[in-house]
């Protein structure tokens, strides 16, 4: 069965504006800790940024206050011209836990952000039928979440996240708890279900192959307050599979990668 998600084609038009956005929290042990610090980005419609950068340098804030989850403390984020301001139903999300409900199905699990949401019954259920068949998980949709493996339930995740059809997928380092054979097969599911609906996508990881490997763009954040250090384009061809981290094109640039997290975290 094939999806029935029309595809898009990557443009230059800016589908993701952040204007020089800052965020800080305050803490009741170390006062105003500077989270973000004048971040301006923007992100075109269709593609595949990753955003890299190691614990605490301001990824997952940053995709927060892009899901309107956490409000900037100075500076705006537009998506498609207009303000976020809370989140909405044109984003989806997928965190590094898949957080299921152990008493719910598969599909009972991708179907509660239809019912949180008060979507059509019936398009719902078909369309959930539609996405675990383009996920993988047809066969074990009527299987419960203690059944299946960890890359099995971040399927069920991403499915979930996708059943209100939002134009844009935020992925909060969705492969960090799986074994790296399991990562990486998960790597190439991901690209084949991004190649089928070409949703946009920020993936926050600090793993340098997987970034390279996924993007079209790779952000590189540096340390707190989290600044972009440099944002590169990922200049291998599509579509990709494994053998593509063993050419010198990949090696070169992870290299470059390595020596922009090296010089920022002392190594």
């Amino acid at each position: 069965m094939t999806i029935a998600i029309e595809k898009q084609d990557v443009t230059t038009s800016p589908f993701i504006e952040v204007r020089n956005v800052s965020q800080v929290f305050r803490t009741t042990t170390r006062g105003e800790v500077a989270a973000l610090k004048d971040i301006d980005l923007t992100i075109r419609e269709g593609e595949f940024l990753s955003v890299l950068g190691p614990s605490g340098c301001g990824k997952s804030t940053l995709m927060r206050v892009i899901a309107g989850l956490v409000k900037p403390s100075s500076g705006d984020v537009l998506l498609r011209g207009t303000k976020v301001e809370k989140p909405g139903r044109d984003v989806g999300v997928v965190f590094q836990q898949a957080a299921l409900f152990p008493w719910r199905s598969v599909k009972k699990n991708v179907l509660l952000s239809a019912e949180m949401l008060g979507l059509s019954k019936d398009v719902a259920d078909e369309r959930a039928e539609q996405l675990l068949d383009m996920v993988g998980l047809g066969h074990a949709k009527t299987l419960y979440p203690y059944e299946l493996s960890g890359g099995m339930q971040q399927r069920a995740s991403i499915a979930r996240a996708l059943l209100h059809d939002p134009p844009l997928l935020l992925m909060d380092e969705p492969f960090g708890a799986l074994d790296a054979l399991t990562r990486e097969t998960m790597g190439l599911e991901l690209l084949r279900i991004w190649d089928q609906s070409r949703k946009t996508v920020v993936f926050i990881t600090h793993d340098v192959n997987e970034a390279l490997f996924l993007a079209d763009r790779v952000l590189v954040m540096a340390a707190r307050p989290g600044r972009i250090n440099e944002l590169i384009e990922v200049n291998l061809p599509r579509p990709r599979d494994l053998d593509v981290m063993s050419t010198p094109e990949f090696g070169e640039t992870a290299k470059h990668l390595r020596h922009l997290l090296g010089a920022r975290t002392g190594e």
